[in-house]
Formats: C-alpha cells, structure tokens, sequence
C-alpha cells in the first residue's frame, strides 16, 4: 500500500513524535519534531491490519515513515494557518475534550467505585421474585362490587374460560396460555403495578382485585417455573443500572457538600410555577437557582438542559419535580465540569496523552477538508460524466444459465468431456455423474454479485460463448464453495449493459469522490513538500541501522 493511502487512512492512530534519544535513533526530522525509531515501531504496532504495508523488512519501515512525515507535514501547515486558534475549531475542540474528560470522570468517580461482583447479583437475582415465571388464570370483572362477588365465589372454585393469548379479544376471563414474566407481563394486558402484586403470590394463591384499564381483575397463580438465563441478563443491566444511579446520587451529595451547594427553593418554587403553565418562554435566563463556591447554578443552565433531559426521561412539572430534576440534573451537569477542571484532570498522564493526540487528528481532518474534501466538485455534470467514463462500475449484475458437471479429478473431467463430444447427452451424465449440490440434470442461473460460491466458474462462465463445450476448469474449494473440475455449457445469458445514471447517482457520487480526495490530497502533500522541503530530513542510513538492530 503506498505510503500516503496508509498516512491518509490512519489519521486516529497518530502518535506525537517522541524527543531525540541519541543520533541513530533518528530516522527523520520534520521542522522541530524528531521521528525516532521507537516511533516508527509505535506507528507500525497501531496500524490496522488492512493498511499494513506489502512490501517487507526495511521497505515496509521506510513507507510508514513517509506516512510519519506526511504527518508531520500536515500538522506544521495547521501551525502556520494558526487552524487551533480559529473559533470553530476551538469549539469542536472543546466539546470532544469536554466529552473525554466527562467520561472519565464517570468512569472514575461511579464506574470503578460501584463494588458489585457477579456473586452479588446472582445472590439478589436468588432472591428476586422476578426470577421466576408463572402460570396465571385471570377473571375480569367490570366494578369493584362485581370483583368483590367473585372473589367470595372463588374461595370454594375455580376460574374457568378460554384460553388467552396476546392482543386480548373476546372472552377475558380463563387461563392465560403461556407462562409470563417480567419481560413479558404487559404484552397479556398485565401493568407492571399489577405484576409487582402478583409476583408475591406463591403457587396456588389468589390475588385482591387488581385495578386494571379495562375493569377489575383476579389473579390465581396455577403454576411457576424458573425463568430462562435471558432473564437473568436482563436483571443483571438492571442491577448495574440501579447501582450507577445511586453512585451517582451519592457523588452528586459529595459534590454539593464539597463545593458548599445553596439551592434557592423560592426560585425552584416560581420555576416550577412557570413550567406547569407551559411557559418556558417566560424563564428570564439571567435569574439564579442556586450558588456553590466560585460559581452559580442559572436559569440560562437550566434552560439548555432541559428540553434535551425531557427528550428521554419523564420529568414533573410541579415544584417536587423540578426540585428533583435540578437535583438530579441540574446540578451535576454544572458541577461535573468544576470537578473536572479543579482536579485538573486533562494533566493525567493518559488523558493528556489522549488529548494531545486528539488533538493533532483533528487538526489534520480540519486540513484534509479545507484543502480536500470542500475542493470536490459534485456538480451534475461532473458526476455524469465520471459515470459515462466508468461504465464498468456501474454495470447490471449479470445472468448466466449454465448445464455443468462437476466432478472430484481433472482425468474424470477429461473422460466426461469426450464422450459428450462423442454424442453422449450432457443432462444424462451431470445426473449420473455430477457432485455438483442442488442442481437439477447439471442445470443452475449464476449472477455476477455470487463469485464467493462459484468462484473460476462465474469468471469462465461470463467470457464463455453460449452453447459451447468448455473446461476442464478448476474450481478451488473454499468454506463457501465446491471445490473440483467442471464442464460447462453456457446456455444463456443476459447482455452486458449498464445500470441508469438515476439509479447508481449515489455510487457514482461515492466513486468519484473517493478519487477526487486522494487525488487532492496527494496534491496537497506534494505542495508541503516542496513548501518545507528545507525542514525534512530523513536518515535512511539511520533507519537501514536501527532495523538490522531490532531484528537481532
């Protein structure tokens, strides 16, 4: 692979150049930064494996340090364009840094702080009336009064009816037909409230009358079995879930205490009042919900935050539930940062590492697309005509209708192909004497898109003339496909022809600027090249002596 396809495609596992260790262990400079040997092997260790070099030994090496250089390139011209100090970046800047810091401040500060072997969920899931399925016979009644009569009736029978399945229709009262748990309660018409009730009872009791959307309901539990491993799983998430948000609720009360938290209940209050009105407009953003030392927690936070929580979680509009959600939201999404930032987390060795190569990437996608991707011109009728000069790209998948017989050798091939050229019938033989898996008399379509089952045979078989006796051809077995010799007629196929512009624009429009961007791109190395050829030194002599010494 060339070395600026793989400097192209491998801008994420950048690694910041390290500092000179002794004159060998230079292979390259490039302005101010040095490229050692240890870099190279650090570059090379983190590539995919699809972009790894074909060449071998020390070619290989001298094409990841071009890459290397290119790099280094790229992130001297955003110096010189001052590309970090421009708003926009900054701004991109800031919320992948913000994101990276939060995350690890979670995964610090609640991940690793919940103590919750798979001991201990197991011995809860043990515990759980949840890990169990039950066999429920329902009766409903219409009013409370009817229930109640029920439930006398009951003491000395059973309930009767038809069996239920979900969507309920008809005659609700008899025996649900299957089992039912937790994750498959409300498909029976079951709430959730009523399940929590019902999953007390043991086998054969009978439950109170259950409020229900469609009237009152009684439960008797016929049966229970254990419930299936999925379930566990499902517990398990859960489990984790409630142990993170109560961390979470904990470092939150941490936090409040550390930095001294004063929330105002009469702002809360008069909030609360305008969000029951439907009124946001109303909010004046430069109002105060709450003070913390060093900072403020306003209603301008509380504006940005809300619409997005009330995307995804229910949340009350009276003053206990906006006390909450500033509680449980709010202020965590400010003092979150403040922690962040007064602990000086960016400065731990790792995130910092993390951050500066970040960094450097997004400098270098920020380059590429001012320099490359904004440079392709998709106009209509450039598109055409990149799809009128590559046809072959965008051509109909092909058929071809073929008799054949496969066999194991090249000699039974051979033996087969003479006596057709004998007269003997072809059909006669492929059914006597064909390997060939699910065809009928040798008979089978090929389409151009099944190479991976076909292999050699779709190749011959699409340059073939129809109705000629052709092969032996061998077709190597794979996981995927039969292997053996073949003879083959083909006895018809559809013409070669392309698919409309209309239905491939998408395809075209990826084609084209797939070239153009690594046409502009090898432009673009080639400029900076020659821009700061007086900065680019590359010491091969360096790199042949530091390879010969890691491979001893």
């Amino acid at each position: 692979m060339a070395a600026r396809a793989i400097g192209c495609l491998s801008l994420v596992i950048i690694a910041a150049c390290s500092s000179p260790q002794d004159d060998t262990s230079i292979v390259a400079r490039v302005g101010e930064v040095a490229i050692t040997f240890e870099d190279l092997q650090s570059f090379k260790s983190d590539m995919p494996p699809l972009l790894l070099s074909e060449r071998e030994g020390v070619a290989a090496f001298d094409e990841y340090l071009q890459a290397m250089v290119d790099m280094e390139l790229l992130l001297l011209e955003t110096q010189e364009r001052q590309i970090d100090s421009d708003p926009d970046f900054i701004e991109q800047w800031e919320q992948e840094r913000g994101k990276k810091l939060f995350q690890e401040f979670v995964k610090l500060e609640i991940q690793d702080k919940i103590d919750l072997p798979q001991e201990e969920i197991q011995r809860q899931w043990g515990e759980s009336k949840w890990n169990r399925l039950l066999k429920l016979a329902r009766i409903r009644s219409g009013t409370a009064d009817e229930a109640a009569q029920a439930l006398r009736a009951l003491e000395n029978g059973t309930l009767s009816g038809q069996p239920l399945s979900p969507p309920q229709q008809g005659n609700l009262q008899g025996e649900l037909n299957s089992y039912v748990g937790r994750n498959t309660i409300e498909e029976f018409g079951i709430s959730l409230d009523v399940a929590e009730v019902l999953f007390e009872l043991a086998k054969g009791e009978i439950s109170e009358p259950l409020k229900g959307e469609a009237g009152y309901d009684i439960y008797k539990v016929l049966d229970e079995r254990p419930a299936p491993a999925s379930y566990y799983l499902i517990f398990s998430q859960g489990t984790l879930m409630a142990a993170f948000g109560e961390r979470r609720r904990a470092l939150i009360t941490e936090l409040m205490r550390e930095y001294n938290v004063e929330l105002d209940p009469h702002s809360i209050a008069k909030l609360a009042a305008i969000v029951a009105q439907d009124n946001v407009d109303a909010i004046d953003a430069e109002g105060i919900l709450g003070r913390y030392d060093g900072g403020q927690i306003t209603l301008a936070d509380f504006l940005a935050l809300y619409p997005k929580v009330r995307r995804v979680a229910s949340v009350g509009t009276d003053s206990s539930g906006i006390d909450e959600f500033v509680r449980l939201y709010l202020v965590p999404e400010v003092l979150f940062p403040v922690a962040i930032e007064r602990r000086d987390m960016a400065q731990e060795p790792a995130i910092s590492d993390w951050l500066r190569i970040k960094k450097r990437a997004m400098l270098i996608e920020e380059l590429r697309r001012r320099d490359v991707e904004e440079h392709v011109d998709l106009s209509e009728e450039v598109l055409r005509r990149y799809y009128e000069a590559n046809l072959h790209r965008f051509m109909e998948d092909r058929e071809v209708a073929v008799q054949e017989i496969l066999v194991a050798t090249q000699e039974e091939a051979e033996a087969l192909a003479a006596r057709i050229r004998a007269g003997e019938d072809m059909a006669t033989l492929a059914a006597s004497h064909s390997i060939r898996q699910g065809s009928d008399e040798g008979r089978f379509h090929i389409h151009s898109f099944e190479r991976v089952v076909f292999g050699e045979l779709l190749t011959e078989a699409l340059a073939a003339e129809v109705d000629v006796l052709t092969g032996p051809v061998a077709i190597t077995e794979t996981p995927h496909r039969q292997g053996g010799f073949s003879l083959f007629k083909v006895l018809e196929k559809t013409p070669e022809k392309p698919k409309p512009y209309d239905e491939v624009v998408k395809q075209v429009r990826y084609w084209w600027t797939k070239e153009e961007e690594n046409r502009l791109y090898n432009e673009l190395i080639d400029r900076l090249r020659k821009k700061h050829a007086a900065q680019i030194s590359i010491y091969e002599d360096h790199l042949a002596t530091m390879y010969d010494a890691a491979q001893l």
